[in-house]
């Protein structure tokens, strides 16, 4: 709570420009320093204080400009910290975990350009690079580098392991897709066929997280045709879809299908 919403608790309990702020940001900044020199802790969890210290320093900034804000000693703070878990990190899963957080620290303080690089040197050593490449295309998407996030987001899908997993991540490439390039139909149509053609080669694609995943597909390609927009393509991926649901057996699973591309739909 104290360094995931240090910023919410701080905007919360006290008003921008008053004494009472003023105070609560020293003190709250004082108890992350300590959390994030605290060796008992995980790497990620020191990070993570950095991170709140980051939030907490630009907190009264204008959104724009939040980056910027960042004061000089505290960027250079999280660039030290940032390497220096880098080169010491062995172990592979603690080496995922503490990347990712160490890349979105770099990005919250306005080191965008070290967050990218950081990441591009740690693919070839992640057991799950998509989560990286995930991360990657945020970058590009803040710096206004549509070509660049669609392209990391493609390659965070192509590298997805495992059936709900794969189901996962295509959803966040298909949203990625409509939001940013609306106008590519073929390919929108394309990405969501092949989502719909390995959901039904799964058993269970329609429960727990992969119907959740294939919920937001539908959600994505229904805002994308909102209007009667892209009819042809709806009407291809709703016959394929029918397709589908017409192999479950009758239940719950068949509804949740009947409805993903409905709508309104309870499903």
């Amino acid at each position: 709570m104290l360094t995931n919403s240090a910023a919410g608790l701080a905007s919360a309990l006290s008003v921008a420009g008053s004494a009472e702020r003023k105070s609560l940001l020293a003190a709250f900044d004082g108890a992350l320093v300590r959390l994030q020199a605290d060796a008992s802790l995980s790497r990620a969890d020191r990070l993570m204080a950095l991170v709140a210290r980051v939030q907490l320093a630009q907190l009264d900034a204008p959104g724009k400009d939040k980056p910027s804000a960042t004061p000089a000693a505290l960027r250079a703070e999280v660039r030290d910290m940032a390497v220096r878990f880098d080169r010491e990190i062995t172990d592979g899963y603690e080496r995922q975990a503490v990347i990712t957080t160490a890349a979105w620290a770099l990005e919250q303080a306005g080191l965008m350009e070290d967050s990218d690089a950081l990441l591009k040197a740690n693919l070839a050593k992640s057991h799950s690079p998509y989560y990286l490449m995930a991360d990657l295309a945020d970058n590009a998407k803040k710096r206004g580098d549509k070509a660049a996030a669609l392209d990391w987001n493609a390659q965070a899908f192509d590298k997805s392991e495992g059936p709900a997993t794969r189901l996962q991540w295509g959803a966040r490439y298909l949203g990625m897709l409509i939001e940013l390039a609306p106008q590519d139909a073929q390919r929108v149509e394309r990405v969501a066929a092949q989502l719909f053609d390995e959901a039904a080669a799964m058993p269970d694609a329609f429960e727990a997280r992969s119907g959740r995943s294939l919920q937001r597909i539908g959600g994505h390609l229904s805002g994308w045709a909102k209007g009667g927009a892209h009819g042809d393509a709806m009407k291809r991926l709703q016959r394929q879809l029918d397709e589908v649901c017409a192999k479950l057996p009758a239940g719950e699973s068949r509804r949740l299908c009947d409805g993903v591309l409905k709508p309104g739909s309870s499903a």
